[in-house]
């Protein structure tokens, strides 16, 4: 299904993802059901922050096999970038790979401690969960993919029409929840939250990581220029 979005990209965090009241499994029995897999992979997902012409941006990232993967609109014109992990770690790096039709951007990890988490392809009815970062602290909330969708939409400047495939979610995502992993039941990583829709309440999307191969497979891994600010 091909759809034209009206959303609003989130780049700095302030609240957290609410509970998707659609879910037919309570919050309490999901988080019993994944508490040790939560566990497992909240290593792997970072605060992100920057700083883009004198303005902090801040977002999330999920630690890949290729480097830690966010959107391309949480790093825009920064020059360098800080993570923090679950623990409270601070590591400085820098963007590796861009790309602005996809909004996906890939963070180099050589001194990130934590195991890479696999990906899979999203299901449509699949009950996941997110995580998303704030002020250090790792957040997570029970999220139900509703469908599978093909997202026409500008790049991450407002220019263009590209397609881009993603997900759409029963979550509400607020400022700074850009670039949270979307996650499964296995603690795989299936897609990657970038906005919230701006006609439906409690309506929120994801890129498909279908698309992650557009940064994880560019081959010259190196300091790259992180495009203009928005």
């Amino acid at each position: 299904m091909s759809i034209g979005l009206k959303v609003f990209t989130v780049g700095m965090v302030f609240l957290f993802l609410t509970s998707c009241s659609g879910n037919q499994l309570g919050a309490q029995d999901l988080n019993a059901a994944l508490e040790k897999k939560i566990q497992e992979v909240q290593s792997s997902v970072f605060v992100i922050e920057g700083l883009a012409c004198g303005i902090k941006s801040l977002g999330t990232g999920v630690l890949l096999e290729e480097g830690v993967l966010t959107n391309a609109h949480v790093v825009a014109g920064v020059e360098s970038v800080n993570l923090t992990d679950s623990g409270g770690t601070e590591i400085s790096s820098h963007v590796i790979a861009i790309d602005f039709e996809t909004d996906l951007a890939l963070i180099d990890s050589s001194d990130v401690s934590g195991d890479p988490l696999v990906i899979n392809n999203p299901r449509s009815k699949e009950l996941s969960f997110a995580m998303v970062g704030s002020a250090g602290i790792i957040k997570i909330t029970p999220v139900q993919i509703n469908r599978l969708v093909d997202i026409s939409i500008t790049d991450i400047y407002g220019e263009g029409k590209y397609v881009r495939t993603g997900v759409e979610l029963s979550a509400n995502v607020f400022p700074g929840d850009s670039g949270g992993p979307i996650l499964n039941a296995a603690g795989e990583v299936t897609g990657l939250i970038f906005s919230r829709s701006l006609d439906n309440e409690g309506i929120s999307y994801g890129i498909s990581s279908k698309e992650f191969s557009k940064v994880t497979s560019q081959e010259n891994k190196s300091i790259v220029q992180t495009g203009r600010c928005r």
